[in-house]
């Protein structure tokens, strides 16, 4: 499933939360594991923040992984850290990619968080400081009314990572879907939530049993809900007490992310619990 973690060191290493989740999902000594950590090039005393980077992050790699775990480190200079990561992980043929979530997003400034999001090929899991129960729960989303080729690919790959994700760690996976209802429409009491729900709710779960099984994905239940998506799946994930929300995200860019933005960055919002983002072929 993957091979090759990079991990983006948290700023506050004491916490190193990015480096424990990678340490959870090594399953095998095989899985090579990078860890980045960054300094601003406009630092006060560049040279120091450097050493002292370096040995916070030595000291969090020896506190955290286990013996015969291959971690690798490196201390960057750069202010574009989501430039930087694309560009290793494109070189280095990286797998996966790990970060600790930050939530300080406005319509002008794009966080690290939401550029890995847009900038990167390969999944990455944005994480909490919530450590991951024994027995995990996972929820995959489906955008299964679409007819759009690319979206129906998009589908495929996102529910064929969760389902290996799942066989690889032993969680229950759960599959969620969103009746799309216009919230300015439910306000002005035009549209109901429920009678979408109600109208709507069946047909979903045969359509996504149809898929499920066509593509041979097992799991553990299938939750469906009404309403705009960046409300609605983190209510399902609390509902489903999920561990790892996985979604697929076409990673808008330009000036139409900034003013559609996207369904894994408008979620992100809300959710509490950690996120894995797919991206397209």
């Amino acid at each position: 499933m993957y091979n090759n973690i990079l991990v983006i060191a948290d700023q506050d290493t004491d916490r190193h939360a990015a480096m424990q989740k990678a340490q959870d999902i090594a399953f095998s000594n095989d899985i090579k594991i990078t860890v980045l950590g960054f300094v601003a090039p406009d630092a006060d005393n560049k040279e120091g923040a450097v050493a002292e980077k370096d040995a916070a992050l030595q000291a969090a790699i020896n506190e955290t992984f286990t013996d015969g775990a291959q971690v690798n480190y490196e201390v960057i200079v750069t202010a574009d850290i989501a430039g930087y990561c694309k560009t290793y992980s494109q070189e280095h043929g990286i797998d996966l990619v790990i970060k600790t979530g930050h939530r300080s997003e406005s319509l002008f400034y794009t966080p690290t968080d939401f550029q890995l999001i847009r900038e990167l090929s390969c999944p990455v899991l944005i994480t909490t400081l919530q450590k991951w129960r024994a027995k995990r729960k996972v929820m995959v989303t489906i955008d299964i009314d679409s007819d759009n080729a690319a979206q129906i690919a998009l589908n495929k790959k996102v529910a064929n990572w969760a389902k290996q994700w799942t066989e690889c760690h032993g969680c229950d996976l759960h599959v969620a879907y969103c009746i799309v209802v216009n919230e300015a429409l439910t306000e002005l009491d035009i549209v109901s939530k429920d009678e979408a729900l109600t109208k709507n709710e069946a047909a979903a779960k045969s359509k996504l049993e149809a898929f499920l099984a066509e593509n041979e994905v097992s799991y553990s239940s299938i939750e469906v809900a009404a309403g705009t998506p960046d409300r609605v799946l983190p209510k399902l994930a609390n509902r489903i007490k999920a561990d790892l929300v996985v979604l697929g995200s076409v990673g808008r860019k330009g000036v139409k992310g900034v003013l559609l933005g996207n369904t894994a960055e408008k979620t992100m919002h809300k959710l509490r619990t950690d996120l894995a983002v797919v991206h397209p072929d």
